[in-house]
């Protein structure tokens, strides 16, 4: 064996890690502005089922919730980007 067996692994592997984390780099901002949009579209969401609770009562609003509901968990929970 040869004494520079070792030296192309952890040559490679650093190549390796800093690819991965070169190439998480814009896809962890987008996902932190993805993030940001969709606590501001949760907080929409909140201020409307109370603002329809207050105005038809509980059981109206918990029918519009399940509906919107869905929707949000669809595109914010499921599929984050």
């Amino acid at each position: 064996m040869s004494r520079f067996n070792g030296r192309p692994r952890v040559a490679f592997a650093a190549l390796l890690a800093t690819a991965a984390v070169g190439s998480a780099m814009p896809a962890q901002a987008s996902t932190d502005a993805a993030s940001a949009d969709c606590d501001v579209r949760l907080e929409q969401l909140e201020a409307k089922f109370r603002e329809i609770e207050e105005r038809r009562g509980w059981d109206a609003a918990s029918e519009w919730w399940t509906k919107h509901w869905r929707v949000y968990h669809q595109q914010c929970v499921l599929k984050p980007s």
